[in-house]
């Protein structure tokens, strides 16, 4: 048993993650990962499935931006595994279903995906996720952060329009209960993958609805249309003024 947070996490039981690092304070584990993967390609090792976790991460990073990510708050790490029969865009779609459904067996919190990978109860966001990948040569390596609002109010969160499990279970919630389940469906699902199922699983989870009017905002533009659903590839497609668009990536700013 490994202590974290506010109780202990059992790696053992594991199958697809082989290291687990836990640490008081790292400023991104995101950027630890990218840090770590750099290293074993320039020793030319092959680096295990991993996971980077840590109670706090003063330089966090979203896809929008900085993360909130102080001591004691909330769940922030980054898991590294290849890449290896794994489709890059539609996995971090997958973990934010997987995620989805460990948080609601574990904490009771039933809440809704927003493209492409973020955790909404009604319009307050308790968790996001970010997907890097890092390629030398033909190895590539896949780290995908999460952060997950835990403790305390919404309120004392002191960000606009987000919300934590404690706030919406109305309940004391143990991170390291939550984390462990989070961690556990995760390996659980990369052992044995049903890729060709995720985006249909996804579009069932969506707080998002076809015809739904929403503008996605994108490399400094806005594009407004109708939600179509998405594609194969975990794009977003929307119906414009122009016709159909299917967006790689973006952030809805108004739905």
């Amino acid at each position: 048993m490994i202590p974290f947070a506010d109780g202990t996490l059992e790696a053992r039981r594991w199958r697809t993650f082989e290291n687990l690092v836990c640490l008081a304070r790292t400023n991104s584990s995101n950027d630890l990962a990218r840090e770590l993967i750099e290293l074993y390609f320039s020793e030319d090792q092959e680096l295990p499935a991993s996971v980077l976790a840590a109670e706090s991460q003063p330089a966090a990073r979203g896809r929008s931006g900085p993360w909130h990510a102080p001591a004691g708050r909330g769940l922030y790490f980054t898991f590294i595994v290849p890449s290896e029969g794994i489709p890059l865009s539609v996995a971090p779609i997958a973990v934010a279903r997987w995620t989805r459904e460990a948080v609601r067996e574990s904490a009771g919190v039933v809440s809704e995906l927003k493209w492409p990978n973020d955790l909404y109860v009604g319009r307050r966001k308790v968790a996001g996720i970010l997907p890097e990948a890092r390629t030398q040569g033909e190895r590539t390596f896949l780290a995908v952060g999460l952060g997950l609002n835990v403790t305390g109010s919404a309120a004392s969160l002191g960000v606009p329009d987000a919300t934590t499990l404690e706030e919406e279970a109305g309940r004391p919630i143990s991170r390291a209960a939550v984390l462990q389940a989070v961690l556990d469906r995760i390996d659980r699902e990369l052992l044995e993958p049903d890729w060709s199922g995720e985006i249909a699983a996804w579009e069932r989870a969506s707080l998002h609805r076809p015809g739904d009017r929403m503008t996605v905002r994108r490399e400094g533009e806005e594009l407004t249309g109708e939600y179509l659903g998405l594609d194969p590839s975990g794009f977003l497609r929307l119906r414009t003024e122009a016709g159909e668009a299917v967006l790689p990536a973006g952030e809805v700013a108004e739905w």
